[in-house]
Formats: C-alpha cells, sequence, structure tokens
C-alpha cells in the first residue's frame, strides 16, 4: 500500500516544486539585476568622486599657472575609465571657495565643443565668462599680494545612465540620477 502511493506523491511534489520555482525566480532575477545596476552606480559614483579629488589635487598644485584649466580637464578626461562613459560628463567647474564652501568665482566648461593648446584638443568649451582666471589665483607663493591663500573647488557633474534594464522594468523609466561631485583644497603649488 505505501508504494502504491508513493508514485503519485512524487509526481505532485515535482509538480509543487516547478510552481514554487517559477514564483520565487523572478524575484530571484530582480533581486540579481538590481544587486547588478547598484554595483554599476557605485563603481561610477567612485570613479567620478577620485576623478573631482585628483582635479583638484591637481589645481591646488597648479595655482596660477597659465593654462592650469586645460590640464584639470585633461586629467578629468584621463581619469574616467570603464565602466564611466566620458560622453555623459555634462560640465566641470572650477571655483575659488572659502572656508565654508561658498562659491565666490567659477569657470564652468560644459564638454561640448574643443579647446586645442599645444596640439592637444579636449572636448570642453568655456560657459560664460572667466570667473576665476588662472592668472587671478593666490596661492602660497604669492599670499601678500592677493592678502590670503585661496581656496579652490572642482565640481564635476555626471549624467548616470542605467546600464540594466531594471529601472525600465520597475516603473522608474529613463530618468537616471546625476551625479555631482566637488571637492576643494587650499592652493599650494609645487615650488
Amino acid at each position: 500500500m505505501r508504494s502504491a502511493g508513493y508514485p503519485a506523491r512524487r509526481r505532485r511534489s515535482r509538480g509543487q516544486a516547478l510552481v514554487e520555482f517559477s514564483l520565487i525566480i523572478p524575484i530571484f532575477m530582480t533581486l540579481v539585476v538590481a544587486i547588478l545596476e547598484f554595483s554599476f552606480f557605485l563603481t561610477v559614483k567612485i570613479g567620478v568622486t577620485d576623478s573631482s579629488q585628483d582635479a583638484v589635487q591637481l589645481a591646488s598644485e597648479l595655482g596660477n599657472t597659465p593654462n592650469a584649466d586645460f590640464s584639470i580637464l585633461q586629467l578629468v578626461e584621463k581619469d574616467m575609465g570603464s565602466p564611466i562613459d566620458r560622453t555623459k560628463i555634462q560640465s566641470v567647474t572650477i571655483f575659488q571657495t572659502d572656508l565654508e564652501g561658498d562659491n565666490l568665482g567659477s569657470d564652468t566648461y560644459n564638454r561640448t565643443g574643443s579647446w586645442t593648446l599645444n596640439s592637444v584638443t579636449i572636448p570642453y568649451s568655456l560657459s560664460g565668462g572667466k570667473g576665476y582666471a588662472e592668472a587671478n589665483r593666490c596661492n602660497i607663493v604669492n599670499p601678500t599680494v592677493c592678502g590670503g591663500v585661496d581656496w579652490i573647488g572642482v565640481t564635476i557633474t555626471y549624467q548616470y545612465h542605467w546600464m540594466t534594464p531594471l529601472p525600465n522594468l520597475a516603473g522608474v523609466g529613463s530618468s537616471a540620477p546625476t551625479i555631482v561631485q566637488t571637492s576643494t583644497s587650499r592652493l599650494e603649488p609645487i615650488q
């Protein structure tokens, strides 16, 4: 009697497992894809943060060197590696700041057009006028001329784009977040 009921129970058990699997697999796959998307986003955010920190370090070292902004923008372009898409950089702002982080004058470069210097071309153009020209930057070399040492900041604005189809499936749509990262430092050029 026991052996007669066993095969029927086993078949029902297989069907039950198949139904349970079909209910769980979409949730599991959604979770895996969400983890992947978060990993991509975090990697891009860290890359933009690192690039901003490297750019402000170079800016503080260059001080009032002519064409310092060109070198800073060139470094931002070089720093952005995979999975970061350089074409998604919207702008780079180089600005004078105080200890509270207030913007006292800035130069914003949009990633449009081109700027060529010594046969090197970068895809940036100045938006508006020079609010913080290189020649007006006060560094540790000439603090008495300016009345003190400037603090400089670099802000990178990056438009993230989704790497997986999860946001569209979840109803978020194509509105990906914008990453804005700012770093500041005191102007202390290498002598």
